[in-house]
């Protein structure tokens, strides 16, 4: 493993520059095929690329911030989201309002730039995939050039060097899930922007304000997107701050302030309240709402709805938004089964095995970013199988998608799995197996991620699963 020193950044690759650029390019080229795909609703004639309703969600409060100049969404082209909640008689998004306003102010910027041209009335789909051209396709570029530099100072081994930049941007649920809106790559994305610092920090010592800065602003950022992200935000601060006390006061912390009172400030310009839309269970209680408060339990739980009457059945819906599955099965099915981490994208295996050879190895200058790796994993998992309500996987989509923004972290550790390994044809001819499983999971989910994973599609069709 290269040593980390300021040197090394000179040591990224040579050889392999080309096959980086090649594969930078390649995956940017198949997002922005993939996100104008044809695949949307359809209103009134009118396609839009919205995959389900919990983007329609998002885009519905981007749309009445910018065309009504208000967070409710009473009034929206398109039809009512089931993500939504009532406060004071009126309908918001269930979801935290920030990323909507940003986005928001993207689209009048938009409009504005095209004297008035660029709107959701005459022109939706080319101002939603410009949008998300922004939001998922120039932070992935971003993510990938960046990663290519860590990997330089990662591994002196240029086919572990290709394999992992080629996974990185064609092999993980980060580029299934940038065709639609969805906080889980902005999480993913922001993370590694606090990550990639916060290494230069710790590992080669460098002491410039702007990498302070950028760990506070972009891991807080991941906090407000993904709020367990918070103890990555901690974790982050906590270890900079015995590193290097007098920049991290003074850049990093004042820094991580911003997007968190953007967070909270949105929230009350919203509600009138700081506490989440989603956190209110009693916001979901409404005539025609899909969720409903199971009185047996207290839980939140989807509705089901005769299609010929349009009438509640007293019966609550029995699919993916009701699974209280016992804890082994729930924890097997996030591990091993179908929305398994190590089953739809097995290249993880060899991040498995790199975190245990760095968290045994003492002294190794990687081994904190293991053990954080490895906690921050084992903590969302005893969170969402334990303490995080419903056993539901994340409703109806592909994968893990709550724990998608602990992705670089995982892939920070791939090639350490794979150095000096690969003189062994078996290993290569292994690695590769596991790489085509994980692309040919991106691809069969990337016209939908909102769907069934390949693998939960086949048990279900074999009648092993219900839901």
């Amino acid at each position: 493993m290269t040593s980390g020193n300021p040197e090394s950044q000179a040591g990224v690759a040579t050889d392999t520059a080309w096959f980086d650029l090649l594969i930078i390019v390649l995956t940017a080229g198949i997002l922005l095929g993939l996100m104008t795909g044809t695949r949307g609703i359809i209103k009134d004639s009118i396609y839009v690329p919205i995959r389900s309703t919990n983007d329609l969600s998002r885009w519905a409060t981007i749309y009445s911030l910018g065309e009504r100049g208000t967070y409710d969404i009473d009034v929206t082209p398109w039809p009512n989201t089931i993500d939504r909640v009532r406060v004071d008689g009126h309908f918001y998004s269930s979801k935290p309002p920030l990323l909507p306003t940003v986005l928001a102010g993207e689209y009048l910027l938009l409009k504005t730039l095209s004297l008035g041209k660029l709107n959701f009335q005459d022109h939706p789909v080319a101002v939603m995939r410009l949008i998300l051209a922004t939001v998922n396709l120039v932070p992935m570029v971003i993510f990938l050039l960046l990663f290519s530099r860590l990997l330089g100072r990662l591994t002196t081994d240029p086919w572990v060097r290709m394999y992992a930049l080629t996974a990185a941007g064609l092999g993980t649920y980060l580029s299934a899930y940038s065709v639609t809106l969805n906080n889980h790559t902005v999480a993913a994305f922001s993370m590694f922007f606090a990550l990639f610092p916060a290494y230069l920090i710790w590992q080669e010592k460098r002491r410039e304000w702007w990498l302070f800065a950028a760990a506070g602003f972009f891991g807080a950022f991941t906090a407000v997107n993904e709020l367990p992200a918070t103890a990555f935000l901690v974790a982050v601060a906590g270890g900079l701050l015995w590193k290097a006390r007098r920049q991290a006061l003074l850049f990093l912390l004042p820094f991580a302030l911003i997007p968190v009172a953007a967070h909270f400030g949105t929230n009350y310009a919203a509600v009138g309240s700081l506490k989440p839309t989603y956190a209110d269970k009693a916001g979901y209680v409404f005539p025609g709402s899909y969720w409903k408060i199971d009185p047996a339990t207290g839980r939140l739980r989807g509705s089901k709805v005769d299609p010929a009457t349009g009438k509640e059945s007293i019966e609550l819906q029995k699919g993916i938004d009701n699974q209280y599955e016992p804890w082994p099965v729930y924890l097997f099915h996030m591990l091993l089964g179908h929305h398994g981490i190590l089953s739809l994208s097995p290249i993880f295996i060899f991040s498995l095995i790199g975190l245990w050879r760095r968290i045994r190895a003492r002294g190794d200058p990687l081994r904190p970013f293991a053990l954080l790796t490895v906690s921050l994993t084992l903590l969302l998992l005893v969170f969402y199988v334990f303490f995080a309500g419903p056993r539901n996987y994340g409703g109806g989509c592909s994968g893990l998608r709550w724990l998608f923004w602990l992705i670089p972290l995982w892939l920070m550790f791939l090639p350490v799995g794979l150095e000096g390994k690969t003189d062994s044809r078996w290993v290569r001819g292994l690695a590769c197996a596991f790489l085509l499983i994980s692309a040919a999971t991106v691809f069969y989910a990337a016209p939908n991620p909102w769907s069934r994973s390949w693998l939960h599609e086949f048990l279900y069709q074999m009648k092993w699963i219900s839901y």
